[in-house]
């Protein structure tokens, strides 16, 4: 066997190093995601490849090699399979529906070991070799997936960083132009201003089929940079994408180019300072802009000039050109002139409550009776004007509510502790305590946190309003399209219906006639599932399962079924 296991290595090495990929599915390949694209708080690291809507479709590997890693979570890529290949690459295919017969096998083999539905499997090269076209997955809609489709990869095997699957020969019709949506220019001089305003203007655009001016020349002075809303689509597919790349000219040279080719999953976060945070979280504007915060570490950058800022100064002229490309090459561009001129009058904004300065690239802190919060060093991308103020707590509360700096407009790239002061409360209370922060609807979200000393601690990485509440309800679960008591017959799955109003679920297990039974959990859709198979017998089964929440709160269902 080790014999065999090396000749199959070394030819497996000996490979060319230059693959001929195939295609990942049937058929035209149509995105409905591409690769760069600002997702969340991240960059999307691959290609979402359209399945029509439906699951089931046939997932391929792209090229010989071997299934290194599978990987099982009711979030994130759900069910995704990994294969590296002999030319340096590792493909990746996720959010599937089912594994290939022997890989499946496998799987659910490890599962019932493991007695774990979430399994992360890490394999030899002999274990599951593949060839170029060879069928491995069926598509569908697991884990964090927003309907079904293929998430597709191409990563550097050597650190596992996610690549361009584009600069792969994989082919995507593309025709169409990045639409341009709107111009900012940003001031960030003490003396300086655009059109009046002493720090921001927005513009709108005119033209189209990627030709875009401004109506005016802009009169500005002092140290300015540039952010354009844009977005791309391909021509089978009217679905949103992201731009592959943008340079910024004044007076013809370059303050500013970047294009997105690749990325480490340690930066993808960085996102956040490469766009216009604020725009994005209030507007639903991606606005790429020309400046680099003095925390962007991101490698996507060429050209950078004075950190992608120009200065205008008195009497002077400038034109400026911004282009925005995908990567088919389709050009969009903007072109407009500035001036040097002092502001007849000026807009002064109202004046902010700041609470103090936070510099980045080292730690800061902020206390007081009732709140502490700790902001490592690496947290922040740029300075921030730090705010905080007290609300009125509300009756669900056994804290006051403390709004800590503002979720619209600073993003964190590592987590912040912040420790909140309880109320009166019992030492039983304080066992189903929660930290919570509040979405734009005033939504409770957990946060978790452990209590010490009647103090409440949670890490995060997003700024707002925190308070502590109690979770002192069992998870909610029923069986949904089934009875108790019933025959079952013609249900191939059994789905039980999983509800939590707040801490989550920590735990779900379950069994099947007295043993341990594999549930699937689909918490985006609410449901746990029970895929019928060789342990349902003809006759009576009963189905015990016993959830447990993150503060210890237990739900337990029987059922019996034919």
């Amino acid at each position: 066997v080790r014999f065999l296991l090396t000749i199959f290595l070394s030819a497996w090495f000996a490979a060319s190093i230059a693959q001929n990929y195939a295609n990942p599915l049937d058929g035209e390949l149509i995105l409905s995601g591409n690769f760069g694209e600002v997702r969340g708080n991240h960059f999307h690291s691959g290609l979402d490849l359209k399945t029509g809507g439906v699951e089931g479709k046939s997932v391929y590997s792209i090229a010989d090699g071997y299934v290194i890693r599978i990987k099982v979570s009711p979030s994130g890529f759900g069910k995704a399979v990994y294969v590296n290949h002999p030319d340096g690459k590792t493909s990746v295919y996720a959010h599937l529906r089912d594994f290939a017969p022997e890989i499946a096998a496998y799987v659910k083999e490890q599962q019932y070991a493991k007695q774990s539905f979430s399994v992360d499997l890490n394999l030899s090269a002999s274990k599951f070799p593949v060839k170029k076209g060879q069928l491995i997955a069926k598509s569908g809609n697991s884990g964090s997936s927003g309907g079904p489709h293929v998430h597709f990869e191409v990563r550097e095997t050597n650190g596992q960083i996610p690549t361009n699957p584009l600069n792969h020969g994989f082919k995507v019709k593309d025709q169409r132009h990045p639409e341009l949506k709107k111009l900012w220019i940003y001031e960030h001089s003490e003396s300086g201003h655009v059109e009046g305003l002493l720090e921001e203007k927005s513009f709108n655009l005119n033209g189209k089929a990627g030709n875009y001016s401004v109506a005016d020349t802009i009169r500005a002075l002092g140290a300015l940079s540039f952010g354009v809303s844009a977005l791309d689509r391909f021509t089978s597919s009217r679905n949103v994408c992201g731009i592959y790349g943008m340079t910024v000219k004044v007076n013809g040279e370059i303050i500013h180019a970047h294009k997105i080719d690749r990325f480490p999953f340690s930066k993808k976060r960085m996102v956040n300072c490469h766009i216009d945070y604020h725009k994005r979280a209030t507007e639903r504007h991606f606005v790429h802009r020309s400046r680099i915060a003095p925390g962007n570490e991101l490698d996507v950058y060429s050209n950078i000039k004075n950190q992608g800022t120009v200065e205008i100064e008195l009497g002077k002229t400038y034109k400026v050109e911004v282009e925005i490309k995908d990567h088919a090459r389709n050009t969009s561009s903007i072109n407009f002139d500035l001036i040097g001129q002092k502001a007849s009058a000026t807009t002064v904004a109202e004046a902010e409550k700041i609470t103090d300065i936070f510099p980045p690239k080292q730690e800061n802190s902020f206390s007081n009776n009732s709140v502490r919060v700790s902001i490592p060093n690496g947290c922040l991308y740029d300075t921030l004007k730090f705010k905080y103020d007290i609300k009125p707590s509300s009756d669900d509360c056994i804290s006051d509510v403390h709004s800590i700096g503002k979720l619209s407009d600073t993003p964190l790239h590592k987590s912040m502790t912040v420790s909140v002061k309880l109320k009166d409360v019992s030492e039983i209370n304080t066992a189903k305590a929660v930290m919570v922060s509040f979405d734009k609807k005033g939504k409770p979200i957990a946060e978790g946190g452990t209590v010490k000393w009647n103090w409440m601690t949670a890490t995060t990485r997003s700024f707002g309003d925190y308070a502590v509440m109690l979770d002192s309800l069992a998870p909610q679960l029923r069986p949904k399209n089934f009875k108790d008591q019933t025959s079952t017959s013609g249900i191939d799955t059994l789905k039980f219906q999983l509800e939590d109003d707040l801490s989550g679920i920590r735990s779900i297990s379950g069994t099947l006639n007295g043993k341990w039974v594999l549930l699937e959990h689909d918490p985006k859709n609410d449901l746990v599932y029970y895929v019928k198979d060789e342990r349902f017998i003809n006759g009576q089964n009963t189905i015990r399962i016993t959830v447990k929440d993150k503060v210890g709160n237990l739900k337990e269902l029987s059922v019996t079924v034919q």
